[in-house]
């Protein structure tokens, strides 16, 4: 007999729950997150905390680097000088022949703010000295690149032997100036020559990037910051 009381109790408990909640609206719980905006094409400057190199590094390989500044929006502090990006290698090219330069490509992922936050990114380099047309990072060039080195090396040396003959006295430099001019064309000209057919057979340089090196980035999507 009491299983049979304590089995209606426990059913009408159900239908009175079934018809109280009938009765109220359904509730939905959002979160009231608050975020500001930096816009795309914002410029921000990181400085590396790791090296990367195209000589030791490969595809895939990560590296962080520290924001320098503070980001501001609006006069609030969106993003804390000392955040973290987190970058990788995407691609490396390495140093060939006819002394034409490795390429490193490097993407960045996302920012972890000094509060933990992780915030995904999406930026390139910007304002590199040396940057192909699809971005790539590299460092020298190519024969022409290194033809143009030797020319002007080859300059130095003669404008060298040249202040060497103008160093000797107002007596000797009539006679050391076009000893010196004439030296030195000889020497640059076999230094061109020689330093000129080393090139066509030499790899070309690696991209390194080192520890501290300061690096300018440009936002091409734009990053949602929370701030609650």
């Amino acid at each position: 007999m009491k299983k049979v009381i304590t089995a209606l109790l426990l059913a009408a408990g159900l239908l009175f729950n079934t018809a109280v909640n009938a009765e109220e609206p359904n509730r939905t719980i959002k979160a009231d997150i608050q975020s500001i905006r930096i816009p795309e094409g914002t410029y921000l400057k990181l400085e590396l905390i790791d090296p990367v190199s195209t000589k030791i590094g490969s595809t895939g390989d990560e590296f962080n680097a520290m924001l320098k500044e503070d980001q501001i929006v609006n006069n609030t502090v969106v993003l804390p000088a000392g955040s973290v990006f987190r970058g990788m290698i995407n691609k490396i090219v390495p140093a060939k022949s006819l002394s034409r330069s490795a390429i490193l490509y490097i993407t960045f992922d996302h920012v972890v703010t000094t509060t933990g936050r992780q915030i995904p990114v999406t930026a390139g380099i910007y304002n590199y000295p040396s940057l192909t047309v699809d971005g790539g990072i590299f460092e020298g060039g190519n024969y022409g690149w290194a033809l143009q080195q030797n020319w002007s090396n080859t300059k130095k040396i003669v404008k060298t032997t040249i202040d060497w003959g103008k160093g000797t006295g107002d007596n000797m430099q009539y006679v050391c100036v076009p000893i010196g001019a004439v030296g030195g064309v000889i020497g640059g000209a076999f230094y061109l020559v020689g330093d000129s057919i080393v090139d066509l057979f030499k790899k070309g340089n690696n991209v390194n990037l080192e520890q501290g090196q300061i690096l300018d980035i440009m936002l091409t999507q734009p990053i949602d910051v929370p701030i609650h």
